[in-house]
Protein backbone atom coordinates (compact mmCIF):
# COMPACT_ATOMS: atom_id res chain seq x y z
CA UNK A 1 0.00 0.00 0.00
CA UNK A 2 2.85 2.50 0.81
CA UNK A 3 4.60 1.54 -2.26
CA UNK A 4 1.80 2.73 -4.02
CA UNK A 5 1.37 6.03 -2.33
CA UNK A 6 5.04 6.66 -3.12
CA UNK A 7 4.53 5.74 -6.70
CA UNK A 8 1.45 7.83 -6.87
CA UNK A 9 3.48 10.58 -6.03
CA UNK A 10 6.62 9.98 -7.66
CA UNK A 11 4.36 10.10 -11.14
CA UNK A 12 2.46 13.42 -9.87
CA UNK A 13 5.73 14.81 -9.74
CA UNK A 14 6.95 13.96 -13.15
CA UNK A 15 3.40 14.80 -14.59
CA UNK A 16 5.03 18.07 -13.16
CA UNK A 17 7.90 18.26 -14.36
CA UNK A 18 7.08 17.53 -17.64
CA UNK A 19 4.10 19.39 -18.10
CA UNK A 20 5.02 23.12 -16.26
CA UNK A 21 4.76 25.17 -19.11
CA UNK A 22 1.51 24.05 -20.20
CA UNK A 23 -2.11 25.81 -19.21
CA UNK A 24 -5.47 24.31 -18.06
CA UNK A 25 -8.77 25.72 -18.82
CA UNK A 26 -11.83 24.94 -16.25
CA UNK A 27 -15.26 26.16 -17.87
CA UNK A 28 -16.73 26.73 -14.45
CA UNK A 29 -19.83 27.92 -17.31
CA UNK A 30 -19.43 26.20 -20.23
CA UNK A 31 -20.01 28.63 -23.72
CA UNK A 32 -23.43 26.34 -24.36
CA UNK A 33 -24.64 26.86 -21.41
CA UNK A 34 -23.97 30.55 -20.78
CA UNK A 35 -26.26 31.05 -24.23
CA UNK A 36 -28.68 29.12 -22.59
CA UNK A 37 -28.82 31.22 -19.19
CA UNK A 38 -27.72 34.56 -20.70
CA UNK A 39 -24.88 34.37 -18.26
CA UNK A 40 -21.34 35.22 -19.00
CA UNK A 41 -18.57 32.37 -19.90
CA UNK A 42 -16.32 31.63 -16.67
CA UNK A 43 -13.24 29.57 -17.04
CA UNK A 44 -10.06 29.80 -14.57
CA UNK A 45 -6.72 28.95 -16.53
CA UNK A 46 -4.14 27.62 -14.52
CA UNK A 47 -0.48 25.67 -15.20
CA UNK A 48 -0.71 22.42 -15.53
CA UNK A 49 1.47 21.78 -12.79
CA UNK A 50 -0.19 24.08 -10.59
CA UNK A 51 -3.74 22.18 -11.67
CA UNK A 52 -2.04 18.81 -11.02
CA UNK A 53 -1.01 19.41 -7.30
CA UNK A 54 -4.14 21.17 -6.65
CA UNK A 55 -5.77 17.81 -7.64
CA UNK A 56 -3.46 15.75 -6.00
CA UNK A 57 -3.55 17.36 -2.54
CA UNK A 58 -7.46 17.53 -2.78
CA UNK A 59 -6.97 13.77 -3.31
CA UNK A 60 -4.84 13.43 -0.27
CA UNK A 61 -7.05 15.49 2.11
CA UNK A 62 -10.15 14.10 0.63
CA UNK A 63 -8.51 10.67 1.82
CA UNK A 64 -8.01 12.01 5.41
CA UNK A 65 -11.06 13.34 5.57
CA UNK A 66 -12.97 9.96 4.74
CA UNK A 67 -10.80 7.64 6.99
CA UNK A 68 -10.21 9.33 10.00
CA UNK A 69 -13.45 8.31 11.35
CA UNK A 70 -12.94 5.00 10.35
CA UNK A 71 -9.69 5.00 12.00
CA UNK A 72 -10.17 6.39 15.62
CA UNK A 73 -13.61 3.92 15.99
CA UNK A 74 -10.94 1.05 14.48
CA UNK A 75 -8.67 2.37 17.27
CA UNK A 76 -11.29 2.64 20.19
CA UNK A 77 -12.70 -1.08 19.24
CA UNK A 78 -8.60 -2.20 19.09
CA UNK A 79 -7.71 -0.45 22.73
CA UNK A 80 -11.26 -2.00 24.22
CA UNK A 81 -10.09 -5.37 22.51
CA UNK A 82 -7.08 -5.17 24.06
CA UNK A 83 -8.25 -4.41 27.71
CA UNK A 84 -10.92 -7.45 27.54
CA UNK A 85 -7.76 -9.35 26.81
CA UNK A 86 -5.86 -7.86 29.64
CA UNK A 87 -8.88 -8.63 32.21
CA UNK A 88 -8.87 -12.23 31.09
CA UNK A 89 -4.95 -12.54 31.26
CA UNK A 90 -5.41 -11.76 34.52
CA UNK A 91 -8.44 -13.72 35.92
CA UNK A 92 -6.40 -16.85 34.36
CA UNK A 93 -3.37 -15.76 35.90
CA UNK A 94 -5.85 -15.34 39.26
CA UNK A 95 -7.81 -19.04 39.02
CA UNK A 96 -4.62 -20.74 38.20
CA UNK A 97 -3.07 -19.27 41.43
CA UNK A 98 -6.33 -20.57 43.20
CA UNK A 99 -5.72 -24.02 41.57
CA UNK A 100 -2.65 -24.60 42.87
CA UNK A 101 -3.56 -23.36 46.36
CA UNK A 102 -6.75 -26.12 46.15
CA UNK A 103 -3.79 -28.77 44.89
CA UNK A 104 -1.37 -27.81 47.32
CA UNK A 105 -4.23 -28.59 50.40
CA UNK A 106 -5.71 -31.93 48.30
CA UNK A 107 -1.80 -33.07 48.39
CA UNK A 108 -1.38 -32.08 52.26
CA UNK A 109 -5.03 -33.68 53.50
CA UNK A 110 -4.05 -36.79 51.20
CA UNK A 111 -0.68 -37.11 52.88
CA UNK A 112 -2.60 -36.61 56.43
CA UNK A 113 -5.54 -39.10 55.31
CA UNK A 114 -2.64 -41.84 54.61
CA UNK A 115 -0.68 -40.76 58.24
CA UNK A 116 -4.05 -41.19 60.10
CA UNK A 117 -4.66 -44.28 58.19
CA UNK A 118 -1.06 -45.58 58.89
CA UNK A 119 -1.49 -45.08 63.00
CA UNK A 120 -4.88 -46.58 62.99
Amino acid sequence: MQAFSILSALCAGYLVLMNYHNNVTINLLSPKFASLTNLSIHTINFDFAIYTLIIFFLGIFSVIFFFAPLYSSLKEKYNAYKRELEKGAISNSNGEAKIKVLENKITVLEKALDEALKNR
